[in-house]
């Protein structure tokens, strides 16, 4: 008898401050990739190439925000601040 074993994964979030408008967007992206990536029409790539510049900002502020948040709201703001660095630096 064949026995298959199923690894447990654990589901935790690890990008917390990925927000539900943010993967929206990023599929939009990809998206916008799939039609950039076959057509040759500039008006389309320059319209890709400033979507992901809005993105990537947007990105930006949301980790900022999401961290800035976290050390606001933490009793030890040392302690915080180091697991925050040692967990984005794996």
């Amino acid at each position: 008898m064949l026995m298959v074993l199923k690894k447990e994964t654990n589901l935790k979030n690890l990008k917390p401050w990925l927000t539900k408008g943010i993967k929206i967007s990023c599929l939009n992206k990809r998206r916008l990739y799939l039609k950039c990536r076959d057509s040759d029409s500039p008006i389309l790539k320059t319209h890709y190439k400033r979507y992901c510049q809005i993105l990537s900002k947007v990105i930006t502020i949301a980790k900022r925000s999401y961290y800035n948040n976290l050390i606001l709201n933490t009793d030890n703001k040392q302690k915080t601040t180091w697991n925050i660095i040692k967990k984005n630096h794996k």
